[in-house]
């Protein structure tokens, strides 16, 4: 899912400008540069850099110097973009800072070197903000919702309803982080698989007692990870590519038509033919599917 191009304010909300919304991930970096004002929001521009910040089965307790030196060179790019526009630059980081002993060293250089200065957010921070996100993205503000964002390093999982957020929570569930444990180098097995499947669900029922108190009418999914089977759902449908695929709905046995499909691929490089999937995410997106 996309940040939407138009968004809602207020009549009397004030011209604010333009703004340049950096989202710094364990994947990958994400900037938005948008005009906003009394009518909504106008994006301008958009800009993604692949980083690969986090890694590490566990607890990613060290960003790695050749991540951090991505990173930076990422953030100078976006920035000098950013400045070029005029925009005024607000950028969070997620998981892989937040979980690093050596968040301040890039967090230093991102200030000295790109000019950039970097808040860390919480997960049920970053919770909050992506269930924002989706109530401008889509028509979904009466529906009882169940939002899952499934990051680089963290899964977001949300219950809300009418922009009130009824349960949260954030798990060390992430695309890259799961695959450093339990498929290093994108290689893939019966039984790494079976193992990947049974860690998730034990750390999923620790959220089932809100899911089944709150229940849900509508599961929304977000993330790189959520639009690369929403792209190989609509090829196994034989659709072309689509401009954009937020909105795009798909059967959870759609969703487990392809990462059984994903699954049969042992090797990333053989999983690059797959149409419909990024080849950059051969590797972390059987992690991602489970």
């Amino acid at each position: 899912m996309k940040a939407t191009d138009e968004g809602r304010r207020p009549a009397d909300a004030p011209e604010v400008g333009l703004v340049a919304a950096l989202d710094l991930g364990t994947n990958s970096f994400h900037m938005v540069v948008a005009r906003v004002g009394p009518n909504g929001v106008e994006v301008i521009t958009r800009e993604k850099d692949s980083v690969r910040l986090g890694h590490g089965g566990g607890d990613m307790k060290q960003l790695e110097p050749d991540a951090i030196d991505r990173g930076i060179a990422a953030l100078v790019r976006m920035h000098r973009i950013a400045e070029s526009l005029g925009a005024v630059e607000r950028a969070v980081a997620t998981s892989a800072v937040r979980e690093a002993d050596n968040a301040d060293e890039f967090i230093r250089r991102a200030r000295t070197e790109a000019g950039i200065d970097v808040e860390v957010i919480s997960g049920l921070e970053e919770a909050r903000l992506i269930h924002l996100g989706v109530l401008q993205a889509l028509p979904v503000f009466d529906e009882r919702l169940i939002l899952v964002d499934i990051g680089g390093g963290s899964t977001e999982v949300l219950i809300g309803q009418r922009g009130e957020q009824l349960a949260a929570r954030s798990f060390k569930l992430g695309a890259v982080r799961l695959t450093d444990r339990f498929f290093p180098d994108g290689t893939a097995t019966p039984k790494s698989i079976e193992d990947c499947r049974s860690y998730v669900r034990s750390m999923l029922v620790l959220f089932e007692r809100e899911v089944i108190e709150h229940g849900f009418d509508i599961a929304v999914a977000c993330s790189g990870t959520a639009e690369t089977v929403a792209r190989m759902v609509n090829d196994t449908r034989g659709g072309d590519d689509l401009r954009t695929y937020n909105g795009f709905t798909f059967s959870r046995d759609e969703l487990d038509a392809v990462t059984d499909r994903l699954c049969k691929h042992r090797s990333a490089v053989a999983r690059r033919s797959v149409p419909g999937l990024d080849a950059a995410r051969a590797d972390i997106i059987v992690a991602g599917a489970v």
